[in-house]
This record gives C-alpha cells, structure tokens and sequence, in this order.
C-alpha cells in the first residue's frame, strides 16, 4: 500500500487499531475487603478493623500504678509516651489471665483513649469479603459479646469482629480505679 502524505499514513494506523480493538471491561463495581488485624483473646479467633489498631508489639516492661484494677498491668514507655497496658483476658473474665510467650499488645487510639490491649496471640492481617458478614455472633463467651459485631466465616474458623469503639464507650472498661 502506497501512502501520499504522513496524514495517510495515520489515518491507515488509526483503521488498523480499531479493527483489532477490544471493548472496554463492563464496568463492574469492585468491592473493597474488610480489613483487619486477626488475634485470639480467651481462647476465641477475634479480627479488629485495620484502622482501629495503631501498632502490635510485644508486651514492654510497665510500671504497676497503685490503685487500679487488676486488670491494669501499668504504664510503659513507648516511644516517649506513656501508655496503659491492659490485659484483655483479666477484663473480661475476672480471672488471672495468662501471658504466653506469643503474647502481644494491640496499640489502640480511638475517641482520644490510647491503650495497649494485651492479648493472647496475634494472627496479623487478615481480609474477607464484605458479603461474607454474619450478624450472628457465635461466641462462647458472655462477657466477650458486648464487644463483638458479627463474624466472618474462613474455612472452618470462624472469626468474630471485636469493635474497638463499643469498647472504649463500656463504662466498665473506663473505669480503671
């Protein structure tokens, strides 16, 4: 094929790529994945929003501040802040709870309340479908459910969502002394 002019030659170009073009996509609504940092409390798989933990690390040296709850484990030092450290399975159960060796701390900032949430165990992060929420909560523990909102099913574990917000609104966990 002989052109006379570049202008041809472009317009021949432009014939050829909209013969082999293909169609957009359908324009398919994509749904975000819930987002959330998975963790065991009194021996129950719970996931918290991303956005809800600051920070995870392992449990630091705290200072013991007379008065408290024995729930309050102390204050620590964490980066210049100090910061109360509070075991999550002595709240919610009134017993001693245990500090195994795969224990963490949940750093939380939420309404202008920083805590460190001692945990059992901290299974990072984990993603599930929105439409995969149930409202039902299957937990096996009376003093865990004022805290939870629904679950999300993964194979055959079930993780229950532990809200950061009812928790820091519960008057009982606002009540250290």
């Amino acid at each position: 094929m002989v052109f006379s002019s570049p202008f041809e030659q472009l317009q021949a170009l432009d014939q050829r790529c909209r013969r082999g073009a293909r169609g957009l996509p359908a324009g398919v609504k994509v749904e975000e994945d819930w987002v959330g940092i998975g963790f065991k409390l009194g021996g129950e798989m719970l996931v918290a929003r991303m956005s809800d933990v600051a920070e995870i690390l392992t449990p630091p040296k705290t200072i013991r501040v007379p008065g408290v709850k024995e729930w309050v484990k102390g204050l620590a030092n964490i980066r210049g802040m100090l910061i109360p450290v509070l075991d999550m399975a002595l709240f919610l159960r009134s017993s001693q709870g245990k500090s195994p060796f795969d224990s963490r701390i949940l750093i939380i900032n939420k309404n202008n309340i920083v805590a460190g949430l001692l945990v059992e165990e901290v299974f990072g992060l984990r993603r599930f479908k929105p439409a995969t929420k149930s409202l039902d909560i299957p937990s096996s523990s009376e003093a865990l459910e004022p805290f939870l909102e629904g679950a999300f099913a993964e194979g055959k574990t079930t993780w229950n969502i532990f809200s950061i917000d009812k928790l820091v609104s519960n008057e009982h966990f606002l009540e250290v002394v």
